[in-house]
């Protein structure tokens, strides 16, 4: 579905491994590196300025929207996963009374910022047990009331590939008067999402897994229907208003998801982002997601042939991401790794997430070392 030169090109060190592990890190395409070497040598030559810092950040949440819904003014920058979550958590008010629901499938990253929230405001923390790597969507039902202030959910768990339903999750959220907060660190650059008509009033991720940019490139997505209700607990020189004026004067928080932003961000992490949403985005999302999804299947229709069970949650609920069951997973990996074959180790169970530039003859690879 996608020309293999392009990939071969793009991409030249897959030729040297068997790379399955972007639900780790994924692979930058080679003129992201050329863009950041770009930046470096622009550095050391006093090119560039700050008009053309802030038109280049600009442009970047622009190639965001494309990608993910919704309009640029809705993207703002933030250092990682966890500062987007602890930015939002800390804007909005909690009654006497709240509760926060989340599944205890979650990546730290998405429950280490919510019990601070409840230690700090005393709030009820209600945490939904999983069965079988699955979210269990009737119990996470059962946990929301009025009384919910945040449902925070992953569009896709890091460990056992479930992926939610964010349209679902959002109406059950908002029919409860709760807003929606979304990890889509796993989801994104992968499967084909709209976060404004899915109704998701917060998310966020950072570039470094399936947008196949640098580590340090981390985003946030404020839907503009909440905009105005919240309060970022930091506000720094790049969340206000005339950000060229440097005198002192009464400053005004911008009135879009860019008051989120505390400070300067790592410019070079963010010159590489550009790149990748570019490489990106020159590949229909449909595409992209149908390729990295046939290969996971393709995976689990391998897997079942040499008898290792892994998770299997149907065509609605699966993803990129194949959590499997090998004897000696541990061992196993650690041998794979010598014949520079990348895949993780989560939750005792090997997980393995091929992406779009991946094909059957690397999962065969993987397949035929584990037999």
């Amino acid at each position: 579905m996608i020309d293999p030169q392009v990939i071969s090109n793009l991409w030249p060190t897959l030729s040297e491994m068997t790379y399955l592990n972007n639900a780790s890190t994924g692979i930058p395409p080679k003129n992201t590196f050329d863009a950041m070497k770009q930046y470096l040598d622009n550095k050391a030559n006093a090119i560039g300025t700050f008009k053309d810092t802030l038109a280049n950040l600009k442009e970047t949440r622009q190639l965001l929207a494309q990608l993910l819904g919704g309009h640029y003014s809705e993207y703002a920058f933030v250092p990682s996963t966890s500062a987007g979550i602890n930015s939002f958590a800390h804007s909005i008010e909690y009654p006497k009374g709240s509760n926060i629901v989340l599944c205890d499938l979650e990546f730290p990253a998405n429950y280490v910022p919510w019990q601070n929230v409840c230690n700090i405001y005393d709030v009820e923390l209600r945490v939904v047990k999983s069965v079988d790597g699955a979210m269990q969507t009737d119990a996470i039902n059962e946990q929301v009331d009025e009384d919910t202030r945040v449902l925070a959910i992953s569009q896709i768990q890091f460990g056992s590939g479930f992926r939610s339903d964010l349209k679902e999750m959002a109406d059950l959220a908002h029919s409860n008067g709760a807003y929606l907060s979304a990890d889509i660190i796993q989801a994104a650059g992968c499967i084909e999402t709209d976060l404004a008509k899915s109704g998701v009033d917060f998310a966020t991720g950072q570039s470094a897994k399936w947008l196949i940019g640098p580590i340090g490139a981390g985003y946030v997505f404020v839907g503009t229907s909440i905009m105005d209700e919240l309060k970022p607990r930091y506000l720094g020189w790049w969340g206000v208003e005339q950000i060229m004026e440097f005198g002192y004067f009464e400053r005004t928080p911008l009135a879009d998801a860019r008051k989120f932003q505390v400070g300067s961000p790592a410019m070079i992490s963010y010159v590489g982002m550009n790149e990748s949403l570019k490489t990106l985005l020159k590949i229909p999302g449909k595409t992209r997601e149908q390729t990295a999804m046939e290969n996971a299947d393709y995976l689990r229709k391998r897997l079942s042939e040499i008898d290792i069970p892994f998770y299997d949650f149907g065509s609605k609920y699966n993803s990129a991401i194949v959590s499997c069951e090998p004897p000696d997973v541990e061992k196993l990996h650690e041998e794979m790794l010598k014949d520079r074959i990348h895949v993780s180790v989560r939750n005792g169970r090997l997980r393995i997430s091929p992406h779009f530039y991946n094909n059957h003859k690397e999962i065969d690879t993987i397949v035929e070392f584990m037999r």
